[in-house]
């Protein structure tokens, strides 16, 4: 993998909530081998969502019916079984004709950073790629220069003309000296490049902070702000916008612009309660251990089906098919959910354990995710 792809990859794979007893088996899923073993620039932005599913069915709630999201997730066996899952690289004329055009893409591009203060009337460089994250979607990657590994790098969703990356690829390679400034002053600054991204004003600031840069022993202070999009005061990490920047001389230099955004509005209601998403909860733990619970509560949370609990359900602990183990693959979906967090007290000692899977299935602290309008457990993780 050549710099640029080591730098974008680093910086634009989007980052999932897994447990790290999970994270060397999940890391290798066949959505990011897939662009690794194709050297393609679609690598950029392939990245590997787990989800988990229920066999489908039908809650119903008084007069109305909702349909369970639950479904038994894809299993591969083998890492050709993957390979073959998924769509071409290329795309065909056919899918071009519902996506804008490269004229389309340049003209968003160019108005975007300008919109940023910079000066450019033309883009040197554009591909449209598939996007792996979302097989029925593909991106636009727009360039000022030719070089892969210079200039300024702008990113669209080729569907609905959305920018979702911007990144100054040139910035790593210049010794520059910011300007020290409070975090008060950054924090009006990250809002008011905000605000060039003609975006919805129901994002608030989720974390704010100064970090170091360091790229061939070239180290540099940044800013980094993240904001998260507010649901009715629930606040979506999967919805969000990092802004990475630094002031020079008075002057906005930016590092890297990232966009994630959901078409699609979470709007499952609230059916389920929240003693009864505790109880859900408490139910399946005790499948699990007979270690006591001391402590069950819950918090109102927007998260994305994952295998967590499914795969404690199915001691399934080996996902890389590489190594002889199940690779599960769900959909990419966001719910409203009760976060039930289980504790317990007088665990079984680790040490008379010959599987420490085993171990965390029945002595480590976990958060359930209960769908607030089916009931059903969606994923979840462990609580350190």
């Amino acid at each position: 993998m050549d710099n640029f792809e080591q730098t974008i990859s680093k910086i634009i794979n989007k980052k999932i909530n897994t447990p790290i007893e999970y994270h060397n088996a999940i890391k290798t899923a066949f959505k990011s081998k897939k662009y690794i073993a194709k050297h393609s620039p679609a690598k950029i932005l392939a990245t590997t969502f787990i989800g988990i599913t229920f066999i489908s069915s039908i809650v119903f709630a008084g007069y109305i019916t909702y349909e369970k999201i639950w479904k038994e997730p894809t299993k591969y066996y083998t890492y050709q079984e993957m390979i073959n899952s998924l769509p071409s690289n290329n795309i065909s004329e056919e899918e071009k004709e519902n996506l804008i055009t490269e004229n389309e893409a340049k003209e968003i591009a160019i108005n975007f950073l300008n919109n940023l203060g910079y000066n450019i009337d033309s883009i040197e460089r554009i591909e449209l790629k598939r996007n792996y994250e979302d097989e029925k979607s593909s991106y636009y990657m727009a360039k000022t220069e030719y070089n892969y590994e210079k200039g300024l790098m702008v990113l669209i969703n080729s569907n609905d003309g959305k920018v979702t990356y911007f990144n100054n690829l040139d910035l790593k390679y210049k010794n520059i000296t910011p300007d020290t400034i409070s975090q008060k002053e950054a924090t009006d600054i990250a809002n008011s490049i905000f605000k060039k991204l003609g975006l919805e004003e129901n994002y608030e600031i989720y974390n704010i902070k100064e970090e170091i840069s360091s790229f061939n022993n070239n180290q540099k202070k940044i800013w980094g702000v993240q904001y998260y999009k507010n649901y009715d005061g629930i606040l979506n990490k999967y919805e969000s916008v990092s802004i990475s920047f630094m002031i020079v001389n008075q002057s906005i230099i930016y590092d890297t612009i990232n966009i994630n955004t959901n078409n699609e509005k979470i709007t499952n209601p609230a059916i389920i309660t929240k003693q009864e998403a505790i109880e859900i909860a408490i139910d399946k733990e005790k499948e699990f251990t007979d270690v006591e619970i001391t402590n069950a509560s819950a918090e109102p949370s927007i998260e994305k089906l994952n295998t967590f609990i499914y795969q404690l359900e199915n001691e399934i602990y080996n996902t890389d098919p590489n190594l002889n183990g199940i690779y599960l693959d769900t959909e990419n979906i966001q719910r409203n959910v009760w976060k039930v967090l289980i504790q317990h007290s007088n665990r079984n000692n680790e040490n008379t354990y010959e599987n420490y899977n085993q171990y965390i299935k029945e002595n480590q602290d976990k958060y359930y995710y209960i769908d607030m309008t089916t009931g059903e457990i969606i994923g979840g993780t462990t609580c350190k």
